[in-house]
């Protein structure tokens, strides 16, 4: 979902800037050739304060942020992962 939708915005005229957040970025081998407005950054969940979120200003926010249960590797840090 998430790619799919950064894909989406890379490719609208109507979006100057597109941040990517998370535990892990889209690897530069699998973004399109149209990257030139995105800023990338990992994100360490446990420590959000460091990230520096609260410094930038973003007209729209999209949240696509989850995991399965494979992926987590037990149904506790699903739980964490997905409603954290």
């Amino acid at each position: 979902t998430g790619r799919l939708l950064l894909r989406e915005l890379l490719a609208n005229d109507q979006w100057s800037k597109v941040g990517e957040y998370g535990r892990r970025v889209t690897p530069e081998a699998d973004l399109p050739q149209n990257r030139g407005k995105l800023e990338q950054k990992t994100i360490n969940f446990e420590n959000l304060e460091a990230a520096g979120l609260k410094d930038g200003r973003w007209d729209v926010v999209f949240v696509t942020l989850g995991t399965t249960r494979a992926n987590a590797g037990s149904a506790e840090m699903f739980e964490k992962i997905d409603r954290e």
